[in-house]
């Protein structure tokens, strides 16, 4: 549903099922990245690993974290850069989050 809207909204979407594919799908692709959305918590690679490892090789990289964590329990999760999109979010808090995170 993320991907659609953004979609619609005139993004183009790059989608991987974790931070490991994340990180391969950006390596292999040629493209410029210009925002990573990704969850704070997943499993394997966490959003602020997988946030740093893409900046280091991707300068300028901006980031949106998705968390239903909020205060304590984000810095106990190392995010500490970006833009953070709290869960639940509507469509229209959404699309303001990326135009933010983007700018």
């Amino acid at each position: 549903m993320t991907r659609k809207l953004l979609e619609e909204h005139g993004y183009r979407v790059l989608v991987a099922k974790d931070g490991k594919a994340a990180l391969e799908l950006a390596e292999d692709y040629g493209g410029r990245i210009d925002l990573l959305l990704t969850d704070v918590a997943m499993p394997g690679v966490r959003g602020p690993k997988l946030a740093n490892w893409l900046g280091a090789s991707r300068p300028g990289l901006k980031v949106v974290f998705m968390s239903g964590y909020t205060g304590e329990l984000m810095r106990s999760h190392e995010v500490t850069k970006g833009t953070l999109l709290d869960k639940p979010f509507t469509r229209v808090t959404l699309l303001l989050t990326v135009q933010q995170g983007l700018a």
